[in-house]
């Protein structure tokens, strides 16, 4: 990889457009809870299974649950090429215990993301990624795969593993999703698949194409049989999202009027809205060779492209919150509480407000080859081995300019069902009133790749005594990643605090000398026409953002003729060794699994108990910098500067030994009733980006101390602050399910009970310590493993066929499943990342990221004759999304305050209904988020009470598709 090299990501998109429209898989799946054995033992399943239909997949599925003994939910295909939903993580949402968000990430609760993104399991973010039970992932700094990345059209069933095996590869704690392909001998001979689907917006108003096509064949020859796949798919989507922002409410004793009352007043209020398009091509091709009854050969190749890009405009409120009064002749309307109702904020010199335009842009590629031997000697003995090379790459640029503009007022009111927002449009619609504020590019280059190895024996004792095998094996794994970013890279150009020292004292921003290079954002049909904001806001131009970084060197370089002093403008530079991380690690782990059953018992038994131990190695390298020179004391006075050193490269070797032992065990209670007990340890090993070995250390006077005044060396302030670790061990987790399971018919009908708990050690959280650099103690901030967090809940599945209903009602069947999970978090009180609001005030035990207390699906279909329908509601309570993401951090008046966010209950309802035209053809239509649900988050405040802080809408989706199986 090239360390200098920027990614051009304003170019032409490199996947082929293309006019044939594409196949979009049935908008609400058939999920079934499954209990598989194994992963091995789940293909040995499917391969005698042939799914058709909604029936025929929860009838498999049953049989899947009732047969094997280690707890695995799964989603099973109806069909060739046929996976719900138009993203695998969309799909998952179904599965019990599987809760997705609609944010580009967790810690950034102002970007919203129409397809469904952030998989957690149980409430836990750290899950396992698989493709066909080998490692998957993407280079983005982490260890996982995004499985938006993925093209759902390429998978024959996903499964969720909640409580492993010892056979199974470690790595999650919430669970494993295993996404799983087809191999040509799944099907008795030729299969030719296709599909192709108009995917239609509402709200962006735009129609994109998406198709698919598979072909599966095999033959027998002398030199044995042979079976080839191929399978490809490409879909587009675009969207739309506007949102509106309340911010953070803050103590006030003197607001005009009301001096000597302590009132809470916000900020101000802000919107945006936001273009999305994403393009997803994936290529999949798998050879089998089976040469006789003993032997197989196979071979995989995979291949997921993702290319993603937003363009926002967005208005933003970056003002002293502390600056603040009621506009001339008027006053605020404060409720009984002293809590800010509504009310006209005005300012000495205006509001500070910025207009941006933000085009991100990434391309992900992940590819993965692999291929494998499988030998049977006899029928109680199996060897097999597998080989698997994945390398993975993201390239991306984020590149922000922002205009800035001082607002005489802005008159917000939180009384209605949303904030309604009036400002002086003539004073917004007027170009000469804008001046450039600031530019931020973000880049990221990021490269990863993996070789792994695995060897497998099992022993077949006998199916009626004691012990019933014996599986034992060994895998190796040697993986290197190269993760680059800029960091967000903010820079002024014209800043209200730079007046009185860099700029001409009391006189106005510079406006924007050339209009040409902005452009007016009226913000049409905003909230589709339910919000009250002003409109024509003037940002800059798409085509300057895009012109970085020329464009934005040119800004800062034209600026500068302004300045009195200090043009201190530094590009982006990812060349900086500050800014590079690389990482190797190497893992050992052996495993032994004896699996057992007693049949003569009243209650008989069976399961498997084993255990894994995994050795992790792993380098890091980078840099440790002293702080930069500093001139200490004036007036002739100087001291030197005993703590300052040259820089020092950083290799830093950690390595850790892991044993996990697992147990499962299912009872039948009866041919329709099993009790089933699972117990396990997991672990999940830090992330990429969390284990960087670099550090900065900084020297800086006392607060308060004016230039030019001497300070002593010892008076100086040492700190540091870091968002990595080297040193970090896994997180830890020992878990617990009892699950009880009844299967009423053969038709698909079927009830559970599942209870589980989670005990969580070395939970990773920033800590403020004392350490010594170059003989000084430094006060540094860093992620360590602390604290500990307790989740438990349970889960309830429903599955139901309800033939016995008179026709044509008999076709009628009901899934529905709900989830209820409680979680507490311990972390030290020294921990960086507690919340603390406005007032300085703390807050009590919080509970676990990501994780609802309560979610559920309820998932109506039809299926006779010709007809197959599906109307499914997917719902999650609130949950906590971060504490002091962007926007709800900061210091004022010497507090420091990180805000809790979290998104509110939110539902959403999807439909699909299809009609075969022949026995291979079928036409279908396709509706997502039918109800135009809203998304809104809550910030959490003491003494302001709670507050909506952001209200997204986005598109339904429509998608018409046309499906063909030969």
């Amino acid at each position: 990889m090239n360390d200098a090299k920027q990614p051009s990501v304003f170019t032409p998109r490199r996947i082929i457009k293309t006019s044939v429209s594409a196949l979009v898989l049935s908008a609400l799946g058939v999920v079934a809870p499954v209990i598989a054995q194994s992963e091995e033992g789940l293909d040995e399943l499917l391969e005698e299974i042939v799914v058709r239909g909604q029936r025929a997949s929860i009838q498999s599925a049953q049989t899947l649950k009732r047969d094997a003994d280690t707890i695995v939910d799964s989603i099973v295909a109806d069909d060739i090429g046929k996976l719900p939903d138009r993203s695998v993580t969309e799909t998952l949402q179904r599965v019990p215990g599987v809760t997705i968000d609609h944010f580009m990430s967790l810690g950034d609760p102002e970007h919203f993301s129409a397809e469904g993104s952030g998989v957690a399991v149980r409430g836990l973010t750290q899950v396992r990624s698989e493709l066909n039970g080998r490692d998957s992932f993407s280079a983005n700094g982490g260890r996982s795969l995004s499985f938006e990345d993925v093209p759902a059209e390429l998978m024959a069933g996903v499964d969720v593993y909640k409580n492993p095996s010892a056979d199974m590869i470690e790595g999650g704690l919430g669970g494993t999703v295993n996404l799983r392909t087809r191999m040509p001998f799944d099907s008795d001979g030729q299969v030719v698949s296709g599909s192709v689907s108009a995917n239609y917006g509402d709200f962006i108003k735009e129609t994109d194409p998406s198709y698919s096509a598979l072909y599966s064949n095999r033959w027998n020859t002398d030199a044995g049989e042979f079976g080839f796949l191929v399978d490809v798919a490409f879909s587009e989507i675009s969207t739309r999202t506007d949102g509106i922002f309340n911010r953070p409410f803050f103590p006030r004793d003197d607001i005009a009027g009301m001096e000597g009352t302590t009132v809470q007043v916000p900020r101000g209020a802000d919107w945006r809205s936001m273009e999305f398009n994403r393009e997803r091509l994936g290529t999949y091709a798998a050879f089998q060779w089976r040469p006789n009854d003993e032997m197989e050969f196979y071979l995989q190749g995979f291949r997921s492209s993702y290319d993603m890009r937003w363009d926002e405009d967005a208005i933003f409120v970056q003002n002293d919150a502390y600056a603040t009064q009621p506009a001339a002749g008027t006053s605020f309307n404060i409720d009984a509480n002293g809590v800010f109702q509504s009310g006209s904020l005005s300012q000495e010199a205006g509001i500070p407000f910025g207009a941006d335009i933000r085009v991100s842009n990434r391309e992900s590629i992940t590819t993965d080859f692999s291929g494998g031997f499988k030998w049977t000697p006899s029928d109680s003995l199996e060897f097999s081995t597998d080989v698997q090379y994945t390398k993975a790459t993201t390239e991306s640029l984020d590149a922000t300019i922002a205009t800035g503009i001082d607002l005489p007022y802005i008159d917000i009111d939180l009384t209605d069902e949303r904030p309604q927002i009036k400002a002086n449009s003539e004073y917004l619609a007027d170009p000469t009133n804008y001046y450039w504020a600031f530019t931020m590019p973000f880049i990221e280059d990021n490269e990863g790749d993996q070789f792994a190895w695995r060897g497998d024996v099992k022993y077949h004792f006998s199916d009626d005594g004691f012990l019933r095998f014996a599986k034992t094996g060994l895998r190796y794994t040697d993986r290197q990643a190269t993760n680059i970013n800029s960091g967000y890279h903010w820079q002024g150009v014209f800043q209200p605090w730079m007046a009185w020292w860099k700029l001409p004292g009391g006189e106005p921003m510079p406006s924007v000398d050339d209009p040409s290079q902005m452009s007016l954002n009226e913000f049409e049909n905003f909230f589709r026409g339910d919000a009250q904001l002003p409109g024509n806001v003037y940002a800059p131009s798409s085509e300057l953002v895009e012109g970085y970084p020329e464009s934005f060197d040119q800004l800062h370089a034209d600026a500068s003729a302004y300045y009195l002093c200090c043009d201190d403008y530094v590009p982006a530079d990812i060349t900086d060794p500050s800014r590079l991380n690389e990482q190797e690690e190497q893992t050992y782990a052996a495993y032994l699994t004896l699996g057992f059953g007693i049949d003569d018992l009243a209650l008989p038994i069976d399961g498997n108990i084993g255990v894994r131990v995994v050795r992790t190695e792993n380098v890091a390298s980078g840099m440790l910098r002293y702080p930069e020179t500093i001139v200490l004391g004036a007036d002739g006075v100087t001291e030197s500067q005993p703590w300052y050193q040259e820089s020092e490269d950083i290799s830093a070797e950690n390595s850790y030994t892991n044993v996990l032992p697992s147990l499962n065990l299912r009872v039948t209670l009866s041919d329709e009733l099993f009790l089933r007990f699972a117990a396990s340890k997991a672990i999940s090993r830090a992330s990429f980006g969390q284990m960087q070995a670099y550090q900065s250390l900084s020297a800086d006077k006392p607060e308060g101390v004016p230039d030019g005044e001497f300070v002593p060396a010892d008076d100086f302030v040492l700190t540091s602050s870091s968002s990595s670790n080297p040193l970090l061990e896994p997180m830890e987790a020992t878990q617990f399910d009892v699950s009880l399971e009844w299967y009423f018919n053969d038709a698909g009908g079927m009830v559970h009970v599942n209870a589980f708990t989670k005990q969580i050690d070395g939970f990773i959280r920033n800590e403020t310590i004392l350490e010594q650099h170059g003989g000084w103690d430094y006060t540094v901030t860093r992620p360590v493993n602390t604290g500990t967090a307790d989740i438990s809940g349970l889960e309830l599945g429903w599955s139901q066929f309800f033939d016995s209903l008179p026709e044509p009602f008999d076709g009628l069947g009901l899934q529905a499943n709900y989830t209820y999970i409680d979680s507490s978090t311990d972390v030290p009180e020294n921990a960086g990342s507690n919340p603390v609001d406005t007032d300085g005030s703390s807050y009590g035990k919080m509970p676990f990221e990501g994780l609802s207390e309560n979610s559920f699906n309820i998932v109506g279909m039809y299926e006779k004759g010709p007809i197959s329908m599906r109307l499914a509601y997917n719902w999650r309570s609130e949950f906590l999304m971060s504490v002091g993401p962007n926007g709800f951090n900061g210091t004022d008046r010497d507090i420091t305050w990180r805000l809790p966010v979290y998104n509110d209950d939110y539902g959403q309802l999807d439909g699909s209904i299809f009609y075969d035209l022949t026995d291979n053809v079928s036409l279908g239509l396709e509706l997502n988020n039918i109800l135009n649900s809203e998304t809104r988050t809550i910030m959490k405040q003491n003494a302001a009470g709670d507050h909506y802080a952001s209200y997204f809408v986005n598109d339904t989706r429509y998608a018409l598709t046309l499906r063909a199986t030969f």
